[in-house]
């Protein structure tokens, strides 16, 4: 009992210095710690275990006398600590005593002290909308006017804003606050625009970001107890879809990123009311947003356990077939590992709870002994960062084989950590193969996936090492303080976090064997899939990774893959010329995909006439135009190799410009690059490693159609740069 108690002072302590939590917080958080159940709990303290329920659930606000003295003896706190508790919780938010809140996590509402104001004025209406919508910082004046007049703003717009603020600052003043001149303004100008002056605490926006966060933090830091209650109240500040009143506002990128953090925060609170046996509270928001997102796996299945729960295993396995369905129709997948074990779950009515670990029907049935269970571990972190696999994917059925080959043999490799590297040109789609097949495996790892962009080949240069592994250890649940600041002993924490455990780590566009080597686990049962342009011979040679080559989509699957972006029956009407397009191409899936997005905008261009023009036009023979997609997107793709070459290969990938690209020899260059065979073939096998060209045979070497309109583009800029005026 008494260890009991200082485990609890101890908690409680803690937890008040970072935030006052209700008592409910800290019995769940004691319960947690403890590994007690909740009649485990309600016996120790002498209540009734309906009373505990009712407390923890909120339903009670101000418990009997004599249960307040039994609850503080067993958290270790005074029991006019906890009185007190209970009625700050109660007491409503106001940080600057205006009794002023806006929201626009559902309609627009301006209240004052309870007394909600219509916004009538239409453009009023946007502007606060807007205003508090970016809260904290500010709108500026150009976005304030593209938001005001979405088509065209008139030429004097700036003085209408100056107008609608003005109004918009008597609304929001209050009657109390004095003449104009007098009045404190909750709307203030700024260097660049104009911003909300209100606490986080009085746009309702910025409040669930607060708490939010303050849910994530909590969990992370192993406080289940208070991560619920923080994820709860973030939860409860949606009264609806953000700005329903304002549809243009809606596609805000920080209204669309406030979706995806209410979609996060959800998921939270639905794990940790499951765990703490309160399903009924997320039953009814999980229904919201699964109806919301149909093809969310996480919404689903989290429906499905709280369904589950609740006792409603009918309707759970109706939420499966559903799903099942719509995923098989819309995108030609079956359900993911998430789904397909929420599935198993409920099929065999096993729920997770606190300190007890998977609880079965007989064991919920059967007496429970009265003594304290022992404290558990909390769970370890299971990250899942795999981005989506890439829609419409096609062949590569050699190298998904030869993955399966590699990672199904790990076993037979004296305790080696099976790694591959999947190397090609760039727009070949590495990555897709990537993540097509690590989605494929999700079962072979069951404790997770980490998954980072490397940025080996990208404008803002590639990330370092310890960068990259600061990632991985946060996604493992280590605290930002407990991080290294080094390279060795961050690679030594992040191998120790993978010990024993069963993780694929996915490191997409690599650029060099040291970014790559602090990042591999030093568990077999760990597995390490690269992608890069570069073939990396180092990493080969001296740590044993297995390269996979990504070549061009051959004829039949350019077929293919048009066939399912443009449409079979437009296809099989013009084959021949959706074929002498996909040669066009060179086979990279990058320009087919590009290309096929451009005829899909005009349904009634022919391939036939877009392939000609595209042969008038000349593919990379000019700078790139801003907008155009193809050459903006295939060109960067190209440069970002071209340019990380020294400068002797970017010379010899120039003079490649005239030849056909085929039958390309040392001997052939030496005198056009004006070097000697011996360092012709280095330079040559130097852009073997880029990927930019391939040995087909012994000292004879290819390069792809694509890659030689871009090198021969780039030799006649030269030439017309010197040529004399």
């Amino acid at each position: 009992m008494s260890h009991l108690r200082s485990a609890g002072t101890a908690t409680s302590h803690r937890l008040h210095r970072a935030e006052p939590l209700s008592v409910r917080t800290q019995i769940r958080t004691f319960r947690q710690r403890t590994g007690l159940t909740q009649r485990q709990f309600a016996e120790l303290a002498g209540v009734g275990v309906r009373t505990l329920r009712d407390i923890e659930s909120g339903r009670v606000e101000q418990p009997q006398e004599r249960t307040l003295r039994s609850l503080a003896v067993v958290l270790g706190l005074d029991v006019d600590d906890l009185r007190r508790s209970m009625t700050d919780m109660r007491k409503p938010v106001d940080q600057d005593g205006t009794g002023l809140r806006i929201g626009i996590l559902g309609a627009l509402t301006i209240e004052r002290d309870g007394v909600v104001s219509e916004v009538r004025a239409f453009k009023l209406r946007r502007l606060l909308s807007l205003l508090a919508l970016c809260h904290p910082q500010p709108a500026g004046l150009d976005e304030i006017g593209s938001t005001l007049w979405p088509k065209e703003p008139p030429r004097s717009y700036q003085n209408l804003i100056h107008t609608y603020v003005s109004q918009a600052r008597g609304l929001l003043r209050s009657p109390e606050s004095g003449p104009a001149g007098q009045a404190t303004s909750y709307l203030v100008r700024t260097p660049t625009g104009y911003a909300l002056s209100l606490g986080r605490d009085q746009v309702d926006l910025t409040r669930f970001r607060g708490l939010a966060e303050k849910a994530r933090q909590a969990h992370a830091a192993g406080e289940a107890g208070a991560a619920y209650e923080f994820a709860s109240l973030a939860h409860h500040c949606w009264r609806g879809p953000i700005l329903a009143d304002e549809p243009l506002l809606a596609l805000h990128p920080a209204a669309t990123a406030a979706v995806r953090r209410r979609i996060e925060n959800l998921l939270l609170y639905a794990d940790l009311a499951l765990r703490f046996q309160q399903p009924e509270h997320v039953v009814p928001a999980l229904r919201a947003a699964a109806e919301d997102e149909p093809l969310h796996e996480g919404l689903q299945a989290r429906l499905m356990l709280a369904l589950a729960s609740c006792g409603e295993q009918y309707e759970a396995l109706r939420v499966f077939a559903d799903v099942t369905q719509r995923l098989d129709g819309e995108l030609g997948l079956q359900p993911g590992p998430e789904l397909r074990q929420a599935h198993l779950r409920v099929l065999q009515q096993e729920l997770t709870w606190p300190g007890n670990g998977p609880l079965t029907r007989q064991q919920a049935d059967a007496p429970r002994h009265s003594g304290p269970a022992a404290p558990h571990p909390a769970p370890e972190v299971r990250p899942s960062q795999l981005p989506a696999r890439t829609r419409h994917f096609v062949g590569r059925a050699a190298q998904l084989g030869d993955l399966d080959q590699l990672f199904l043999a790990a076993g037979e490799r004296d305790g080696q950590v099976p790694a591959a590297l999947i190397t090609g040109p760039p727009g070949v789609g590495k990555t897709a193969l990537a993540l097509r097949w690590a989605h494929r495996v999700l079962d072979r790892f069951p404790d997770g996936q980490l998954y980072i962009d490397l940025h080996g080949h990208a404008r803002r240069g590639p990330l370092d090492a310890l960068t990259a592994l600061a990632s991985f250890l946060r996604a493992l649940g280590v605290p930002d303080g407990s991080i290294p600041d080094t390279l060795d002993e961050a690679a030594n924490l992040f191998r120790t976090r993978l010990s024993g455990r069963r993780v694929l780590v996915v490191l997409d566009n690599a650029r060099d064997e040291d970014q790559i080597r602090p990042l591999i686990p030093g568990d077999a049962g760990c597995a390490v899939l690269v992608t890069s342009r570069n073939t990396l011979p180092g990493l080969v040679a001296r740590d044993g990774v297995r390269r996979v080559f990504v070549d061009a989509l051959d004829d039949e699957d350019v077929l293919a893959l048009l066939g399912r972006l443009l449409g079979p029956e437009r296809v099989g009407v013009e084959a021949l010329a959706a074929m002498a397009l996909g040669r066009y191409c060179g086979g990279l899936p990058l320009m087919v995909r590009i290309l096929a997005t451009r005829l899909a905008q005009h349904p009634c261009l022919s391939i036939a006439q877009y392939y000609v023009e595209l042969q008038d036009a000349g593919l990379f023979r000019r700078p790139s135009v801003p907008g155009d997609l193809l050459l903006s997107s295939v060109q960067t793709a190209f440069e970002l190799s071209y340019t990380a070459l020294p400068e002797p290969a970017r010379r010899v990938f120039r003079l490649l410009g005239r030849t056909d690209g085929n039958g390309i020899t040392a001997y052939g260059l030496a005198d056009a690059a004006g070097m000697t065979p011996a360092e012709t073939r280095w330079v040559l096998y130097r852009l073997v490693d880029a990927s930019l060209l391939r040995e087909h045979a012994p000292g004879r070497f290819s390069m792809s159609t694509p890659l030689l309109r871009y090198a021969q583009a780039l030799l006649d800029q030269e030439e017309e740069r010197f040529q004399p005026v």
